[in-house]
């Protein structure tokens, strides 16, 4: 019997496993009402409970880990690092990474986060200020070298925490939601955006802003510097685009 083709079969076969494992997963948080910090059964106890081989528990749980879901503490165990309490739970099936699901990100951003600037310009003290500035003195350590991975969590912790001072309850949820559903997209955006410089300069005078309780101020400036990168990376694609059709 002819087994041309069988690799590309059973590798279709174990990734379609691990992608219903993760959802598997992602139920039993959702049903045992897991919460931040609480820790999972063991990869052991998932491959029993769930009839499986312990790899494909620990290629979900790396599915997860990717997406922010949970975290793995070397000695410890697997610790779930998002509560029942969140709006959205990570996707764990990604594909391409395509301009429009960026600029529709961008574009949910920029209808949310504006605002939550104004809030926090309002409300924010001094100790919330000096987070947030400790936000910015960490991205600024990353801005001359190439881990753009860590300068995007500097970047977006500094967003989060802005939306997190905003006083309220439910907009931060919407975006440590979209920050981490797609944190690959948010992570291509640095690379399409290619101004590290300009783009901490303007979170710094979001800052300001926020420092000197101007709302008003704020918000515009956290827009247009959304609104900044949305139109270089809206300028990007359109090359490409013109390019691929040429």
């Amino acid at each position: 019997m002819s087994t041309k083709g069988e690799p590309f079969r059973l590798s279709a076969l174990r990734a379609g496993l691990s992608e219903y494992l993760t959802q598997r997963i992602l139920q039993l948080i959702r049903d045992e009402g897991l919460q931040r910090g609480d820790r999972l059964p063991s990869v052991k106890s998932l491959a029993e409970s769930f009839s499986v081989a312990t790899p494909t528990v620990r290629e979900a749980l790396r599915r997860l880990q990717a997406n922010g879901v949970v975290e793995t503490r070397h000695g410890s165990g697997v610790y779930l690092r998002n509560g029942r309490e969140r709006i959205l739970l990570a996707n764990p099936n990604r594909g391409e990474i395509e301009g429009q699901t960026i600029q529709h990100l961008l574009d949910a951003r920029l209808l949310i986060e504006p605002r939550l600037a104004e809030l926090t310009a309002q409300f924010a003290d001094e100790a919330k200020i000096s987070e947030l500035q400790q936000c910015l003195d960490e991205a600024e350590g990353y801005l001359t070298g190439n881990d753009d991975e860590k300068l995007h969590r500097a970047n977006m912790s500094f967003h989060q925490t802005i939306a997190n001072f905003s006083a309220n309850s439910i907009l931060p949820q919407v975006i440590e939601s979209l920050i981490e559903l797609y944190s690959f997209e948010q992570l291509a955006i640095i690379s399409f955006y290619n101004d590290r410089p300009r783009d901490h300069e303007e979170h710094l005078e979001v800052l300001a802003a926020i420092r000197d309780k101007d709302a008003k101020v704020a918000r515009e400036l956290m827009h247009r510097h959304i609104l900044d990168v949305k139109s270089v990376v809206e300028t990007k694609f359109a090359i490409s685009d013109h390019h691929a059709d040429s």
